[in-house]
């Protein structure tokens, strides 16, 4: 937004500013400090200082000198000089009748006006407008007052409307030529401004040069609304198109600014609000207004006690909050409450229902108002007792362990994907599209549906790692899952079970790809055998819960028809298993074979018994390579039993490194790597070197088996 500082000071007292010291002065600080952060400075002595302010994606009321004055009131209580209006409207309705047939458009006034031939625009209007030479008078007027009083609106020529104004929904793709000059097509769904015979306007973005104001124009219809944000903003972005009247309506216009906006542009037009009986002045000849319903009154109550607690200003006094709040524009009633407290009962003002919801809102307001500097950092007190573990960390527990020591990772991936996602799962399993939660606005296109399962993600992670040159990809991630309820949940108060939602499911997600062992030395296992591993990790993460493991018949849509199961622990069906079904990886770009495993972590922490968790250490591990001569006919994992048979202490691991023969020698050399690791101390070379000798001798005088050269 570009903050004039001029017009600022005409509706409030400024600290200290200067155009020479524009970028360092009280000001420019006084407004960082409130959350305004100004990005861009732009001074000179004809226009004074503009500053370009970043406003936050909720606060439409932040794009309006008033809305910006109002915060400053609230820091340094000085009272704001609301802009003058005219007295009254007239109390006629506008020439043009308006039929409003969406609910996408809280709120609709027409205003019809005359305007006479050579209409001059104010000096104050014009030193604050854009371009006020090639626009009509009334434009600038227009748009002088979003700028000040932060209301879009949109002026017609009368003469160039035929019928009425009719607010609806399109029904199918339409193309319009805007008033910049440019053709664009607008998607279904959104809200269009028609009269009888074509579109005049779409709602809230851009109007159209059919019923374009020009110097010929002699009566003007002008609309004002409040349109529902999301529906501005869908339409926009499909349109490729970003207006100031967008910007303020995707980020919520005031309920109640419309009749105010007219009576400013009444003023400022120069006459008297219909009542004038000079014919060379403009003046308002009709008024109309539709809405769906009236504006809520809201309120909040909150304890002069618990905000002080919040913000850690224990001597904040009551006069002080309610006059901030007062300055904010918050009708405010005091009572008693116990005690010596006192409860505020706060009315919203209009300008804050989009985002003024509970207490935490209205503490926001007082804590940028008193400033964030006086509100003192301190942790709270630290609670000595360890709170109980929930049903959601008792299970991580025992599983975290089990899972790192089969060799996968811990991921973590988004909680959303595209609409061209949804769209593969809906080939395997119709009406799964169904079944998502579906965002109205999302940001990019990537995130426009919550995530129902979490193959997609882990099949594109594990491809994006394969083809990096990952030999052995093996990840689990512990996330959330949202799906439509078959009814939707009572608003009945109830007691729920833990990680019970009525949207979102906790699982563990569970994918492997390429080799199973990370070494080099022996072929990458065929899928029959990846399938039996990636199955006994399952059951060994299973068993390792305290329950029995089994395998039943699986019919997951998602998985290959011939390679999957489900898992079983006892009679309880708790996820899925097997191979990613091939649609699936054909869309996510790869023909490897992905073993994937999505099990219901309600049902694993309902069903788990209480076994301790594996411990892991804390201090470093060693590890020693020793070769070994082995016949040719010798199995190397034979001689790996025999090594983990040792039982020596300290010893945590013994996998297969390397499995060579040389030409002139008639024996096999296969390396072993051993890895040593205590609990309680960190172990010294000494001890590793003696724990490893006497494994060597001991693999020697029972197995004969000795060390290579």
């Amino acid at each position: 937004m570009k903050l004039h500082i001029r017009l600022l000071e005409k509706l409030i007292e400024l600290p200290e500013w200067s155009v020479e010291t524009a970028s360092n002065c009280p000001l420019r600080h006084l407004l960082d400090d409130l959350g305004l952060e100004v990005k861009g400075v732009e001074a000179s002595q004809e226009k004074g200082i503009v500053y370009t302010l970043e406003t936050l994606a909720n606060r439409g009321d932040h794009l309006s000198h008033v809305g910006v004055a109002r915060e400053i009131s609230a820091r340094t209580l000085a009272q704001v000089k609301i802009p003058t209006l005219a007295n009254q409207l007239s109390d006629r309705k506008a020439s043009v009748p308006v039929r409003r047939a969406t609910d996408k458009c809280f709120k609709y006034a027409l205003m019809d006006m005359s305007v006479p031939a050579g209409m001059a625009l104010r000096n104050d209007v014009a030193s604050f407008v854009e371009d006020p030479e090639k626009l009509h008078p009334i434009v600038s007027i227009l748009n002088y007052v979003q700028l000040e009083m932060g209301q879009p609106m949109h002026a017609f020529d009368a003469d160039k409307i035929e019928g009425e104004i009719i607010v609806e929904l399109s029904t199918k793709p339409e193309e319009i030529d805007a008033l910049d000059g440019k053709r664009y097509t607008v998607p279904v769904g959104s809200v269009l401004i028609k009269d009888r015979k074509k579109i005049v306007a779409v709602a809230g973005v851009i109007g159209c040069l059919n019923s374009m104001v020009t110097g010929e124009t002699r009566k003007v219809l002008i609309e004002t609304a409040v349109f529902d944000p999301v529906s501005v903003r869908i339409t926009a972005r499909a349109m490729g198109v970003s207006t100031d009247s967008s910007y303020a309506f995707e980020r919520g216009c005031d309920y109640e600014g419309m009749t105010p906006a007219l009576k400013r542009v009444a003023y400022l037009a120069g006459g008297s609000a219909g009542t004038a009986k000079d014919t060379e002045s403009a003046h308002v000849i009709g008024v109309t207004y539709a809405e769906s319903a009236p504006t809520e009154k809201r309120k909040v109550t909150v304890l002069l006690s618990s905000l002080k607690r919040q913000l850690n200003l224990p001597r904040l006094e009551e006069v002080e909050v309610i006059t901030r709040f007062k300055n904010l524009g918050y009708v405010v009633d005091s009572a008693p409450a116990s005690g010596k407290d006192r409860e505020l009962a706060l009315s919203v003002p209009s300008w804050r229902l989009w985002d003024v919801r509970n207490a935490d809102d209205v503490y926001e307001d007082i804590a940028r108002s008193v400033s964030l500097n006086r509100v003192k950092a301190e942790l709270p007190a630290l609670d000595y007792e360890a709170p109980p573990l929930t049903a959601f960390e008792r299970v991580a527990q025992n599983i975290r362990p089990a899972l790192l020591g089969s060799g996968f990772v811990e991921v973590i991936s988004s909680g959303f994907y595209s609409a061209a996602d949804v769209a593969v799962l809906e080939q395997l399993s119709p009406g799964i599209g169904t079944q998502h939660l579906t965002l109205k606005n999302s940001l990019e296109a990537k995130n426009s549906h919550m995530k129902a399962t979490n193959v997609v993600h882990m099949t594109k992670l594990l491809a994006a790692n394969l083809k990096r040159g990952v030999g052995a990809a093996k990840v689990y991630e512990l996330c959330r899952i949202f799906s439509r309820p078959a009814e939707l949940p009572s608003d009945e108060p109830r007691e729920r079970e833990e990680l019970e939602y009525d949207y979102e499911h906790d699982i563990l997600a569970i994918a492997s790809a390429g080799r199973w062992y990370e070494g080099e030395w022996r072929k990458p296992e065929g899928t029959a055998d990846h399938a039996r591993l990636f199955k006994g990790a399952i059951a060994g993460l299973i068993k390792g819960l305290g329950c029995r493991f089994s395998v039943g018949k699986g019919d997951s849509p998602l998985l290959h028809p011939g390679i999957q199961g489900s898992v079983k622990c006892g009679r309880h069906v708790v996820g899925v298993m097997g191979a990613v079904h091939p649609v699936i990886r054909e869309a996510c770009e790869t023909r490897d074979e992905i073993f994937y495993c999505e099990l219901d972590l309600r049902l694993l922490a309902k069903l788990m018994i209480g076994v301790p968790a594996p411990a892991v250490s804390d201090y470093p591990a060693v590890w020693r390579d020793m070769t070994l001569r082995l016949s040719p006919r010798e199995q190397a994992g034979r001689v790996l039993r025999f090594v983990q048979e040792a039982a020596l202490d300290s010893l945590v691991n013994a996998v297969i490194v390397d499995d060579f023969k040389k030409a002139e020698e008639d024996y096999r050399r296969v390396t072993y790597r051993i890895t040593f690791q205590r609990n309680d101390r960190t172990l010294k070379s000494e001890e590793v070197d003696a724990a490893l000798g006497g494994l060597v001798e001991s693999l020697k005088s029972k197995h004969g088996i000795e060390m290579a050269n």
